[in-house]
């Protein structure tokens, strides 16, 4: 009778959930058709155009920013959007925030205990989408 040795390498144990430093994974380097069947390869590839087309654009922070206009004393100011005023503002030493300019904006029922109400102002100022004309056009002349 021969002696076989018996030799059983056990997987690194994570430490957690992630793997420990210098641990190499088993599909590195190694194409996929060596290790996936060619069913969960297009599969793959399918769900990978479409990440590809729609792209992150619609996740990013910022994509639907809307310029915004302050106005208090008859005096019109601009700026690209909410949280860029909020942070003019803020810099200038006045106390705003960008959720107050968007409820404001939006016409937001802001419920304070039993009592709920429509935001007219934030910060002093008065906050319109510069989209919204009509809204702002009579306090400026």
């Amino acid at each position: 009778m021969e002696n076989y040795e018996l030799n059983i390498s056990t997987p690194p144990k994570r430490l957690n959930g992630y793997f420990p430093k210098g641990h190499r994974p088993f599909n590195k380097g190694i194409p996929m058709k060596e290790w996936m069947d060619g069913r969960k390869i297009r599969k793959v590839l399918k769900c990978l155009d479409i990440g590809r087309k729609l792209g992150n654009g619609k996740y990013l922070a910022g994509h639907n920013k809307r310029e915004c206009i302050s106005i208090k004393d008859g005096k019109l100011t601009a700026y690209n959007s909410i949280t860029e005023a909020a942070k003019i503002l803020r810099a200038k030493g006045i106390k705003i925030n960008a959720r107050n300019i968007n409820a404001v904006c939006n016409c937001k029922l802001v419920k304070n205990g039993k009592y709920s109400y429509i935001r007219k102002r934030a910060g002093g100022f008065q906050w319109f989408f510069a989209d919204d004309i009509e809204k702002y056009k009579d306090l400026i002349c």
